[in-house]
């Protein structure tokens, strides 16, 4: 299919530095707040004296907090947001009671109806049951409460300013991708005042930095310490690509955004809720290359786009640098018509794929293959240490022939934000924990009397 194959890039251009801004009522905002700037340029002594109660805002009025920041905290079940007791609801009816799960066979085993009065969560079956897994329950405790604020906090109905995110960067300003502090401040997103802003904001970006920070050659992962040299050789391939050199009194960076450059494909399989992330979001991956063209696959039975529930394989084009391609079907049937494969222009990537979960992996054995045959470089991630090690293992265990580009590690662009499940809330996990990288095994031709 035509569409899956690399096309030339068009024209790039330059985008104002506040068309991103990350709300589902931008537009109408920034339309209320033009409005609302106008009608305040002329004033005039019969304001003052009116007795005509004034006005709100047009665009502040849209936050208007349902919950205040000292209030955040609420037991589930009784929370003044319906989703959030819908929430509750649901984990009363499907979760697990710690104390029936370790004491009392399966059929006899009670949901969690008691909730912490700590936390809010539903925890165990009953409040003696409760008291007895305490000293247990305490090193998760805190973790759920965090997570129960952050919760109410999103759907506050405050203006969420962390949300708004800078547009692109001046070429003369360098980024610092050492860690989100320094990338935040080095972008001019605006400060983060709480650590809880920082989760919010980590866990929208860490797919698109994630990709970012890896392919970047202000990378955190440095030879030696976490690049192979083989790693080292499939980056500096890409970063050719990535970062057009650009030649003193013959090409002029300007040039650059007005020129056709080649398109980097950087391919998800298994994509789940990184194909659901609003286009504009990857917009961040894209302002850290403003010279080249991205097409983005989402490959895999749940590559859904954003704000449809339709798995009909279409392409959407965001803006002229980035092209998203939305995909359902296996990738052993997607390979052959999205090839050919180039290690200078193409990338995979495979968020939390499950290599070694036995309800995935044999849906991965087909696919590994394919990937190594490409000898392009492919990254995974894990949500916890031994989910990485547990993958780590499952490959080296295969004997495919191939080498190691990262050595598994944590990922600086991790998630900040826990992620509980729902069945057993004691488990908890951070997405995008950590990060490896493999590539089909490449030989080097050398003469015979060598």
């Amino acid at each position: 299919m035509a569409s899956r194959l690399r096309p030339v890039a068009p024209a790039l251009r330059a985008l104002p530095r506040a068309a991103t801004r990350v709300s589902s009522t931008t537009a109408t905002g920034l339309v209320a707040l033009s409005a609302a700037a106008v009608a305040r340029r002329s004033l005039s002594l019969k304001s003052f004296f009116s007795n005509r109660k004034a006005k709100s805002d047009p665009f502040t009025s849209q936050f208007e907090p349902v919950l205040e920041q000292a209030n955040l905290f609420h037991p589930l079940s009784k929370s003044p947001l319906p989703a959030v007791r819908d929430k509750a609801e649901w984990i009363a009816h499907h979760g697990t009671c710690a104390v029936c799960k370790k004491h009392a066979p399966k059929e006899k085993s009670k949901p969690p109806k008691y909730e912490c009065p700590k936390c809010g969560y539903p925890t165990h079956c009953s409040e003696e049951h409760y008291h007895m897994d305490e000293e247990h329950h305490k090193h998760v405790c805190g973790v759920l409460r965090e997570v129960n604020e952050d919760e109410h906090d999103l759907r506050s109905g405050r203006r969420l300013k962390e949300f708004e995110f800078p547009g692109e960067q001046h070429r003369d300003e360098a980024i610092n991708l050492s860690n989100w502090d320094t990338f935040l401040y080095t972008r001019g997103f605006l400060s983060m005042n709480s650590e809880r802003s920082m989760r919010h904001v980590s866990h929208v970006l860490t797919y698109p930095l994630t990709i970012g920070s890896v392919l970047h050659q202000a990378s955190p992962y440095r030879l030696g310490k976490d690049l192979t040299v083989e790693g080292l050789k499939s980056l500096a391939a890409l970063r050719h690509t990535l970062h057009p050199a650009v030649i003193p009194g013959v090409t002029q960076s300007h040039d650059l955004r007005t020129s056709r450059t080649n398109t980097v494909r950087i391919f998800c399989l298994g994509a789940r809720a990184e194909s659901r992330l609003p286009s504009h979001i990857y917009m961040q991956l894209a302002y850290l290359f403003p010279s080249t063209a991205f097409q983005i696959h989402f490959v895999g039975p749940d590559a859904i786009p954003p704000n449809t529930k339709s798995k009909e394989a279409h392409q959407h084009a965001h803006y002229e640098q980035l092209t998203f391609v939305y995909d359902n079907s296996r990738y052993e049937s997607y390979h052959a018509e999205a090839g050919p494969f180039n290690p200078y222009y193409d990338v995979f990537f495979l968020f939390s794929p499950g290599l070694a979960h036995p309800a995935t992996k044999e849906m991965w054995k087909p696919t590994i293959p394919l990937l190594l045959d490409t000898k392009c470089a492919i990254f995974g991630t894990g949500f916890d240490e031994q989910d990485v090690m547990n993958d780590v293992r499952e490959i080296e265990k295969a004997g495919y022939e191939m080498d190691w580009l990262m050595k598994p590690r944590e990922n600086v662009f991790r998630s900040l934000k826990h992620e509980i499940n729902m069945t057993d809330v004691r488990q908890s996990a951070l997405c995008n924990w950590g990060i490896w990288g493999i590539r089909g095994r490449r030989y080097d031709v050398k003469a015979a009397d060598q």
